[in-house]
């Protein structure tokens, strides 16, 4: 008889999460399911110290200009009044983000690959949100997951990999969602069975 063997640190990724009994729905009645507590934290994420915060983590990565052209000097240079025009466009639901900039950057073994370079007050939104949803989110994901989590390395995904196999566990699954979904962008047939199978 052949063992099957789970890893000890992927079997229940999300056992911890507090889940509630009933939530109202939104027709006004109960609905008998198990979901979990939402708040609205969209006035986090517009609050002046935490935009504030999101545009100092910007500027120390520095990068470069998106679609419109503003660098993050430029931006430096205009922050109080853009922060403020953010903070007010965010708090009245009028914030549009721009059409990401695409920038074919050359691969090493020939051909490229595109990059997409969101403009700098877009990059400012996108932290403000990375700040106040990653320490929720952040504890449910399985110990196993490494991909673009903070802390994690390819080299730690490595470490993890070696260490399931010196346990006997040979089945690892890569996958690189990435590939699939241009190809299913271009093929309507692929495009077809992922919508489907997407909900």
């Amino acid at each position: 008889m052949t063992e099957v063997r789970t890893s000890s640190l992927c079997e229940r990724p999300c056992a911890d999460i507090e889940e509630t009994g009933e939530a109202p729905s939104d027709a006004g009645g109960m609905e008998c399911s198990r979901r979990r507590k939402v708040h609205s934290l969209i006035d986090k994420v517009y609050d002046p110290a935490n935009l504030a915060e999101a545009w100092k983590r910007v500027r120390e990565n520095k990068g470069s200009a998106g679609i419109d052209g503003l660098t993050v000097a430029g931006f430096e240079q205009r922050q109080d009044e853009l922060l403020e025009r953010l903070h007010k466009q965010l708090r009245e639901k009028t914030y549009r983000p721009s059409p990401v900039k695409r920038v074919a950057i050359p691969k090493l073994g020939g051909g490229t690959r595109n990059l997409g370079i969101p403009s700098v007050r877009d990059r400012v939104v996108q932290q403000a949100l990375v700040q106040k949803m990653n320490p929720i989110f952040e504890p449910l994901f399985a110990d196993c997951s490494f991909g673009y989590r903070p802390g994690r390395s390819p080299h730690m995904a490595m470490r993890k990999v070696w260490r399931e196999i010196q346990e006997g566990n040979f089945w690892i699954l890569d996958a690189d969602l990435r590939a699939d979904l241009e190809a299913a962008s271009y093929c309507p047939r692929a495009y077809g069975v992922t919508s489907n199978s997407m909900g």
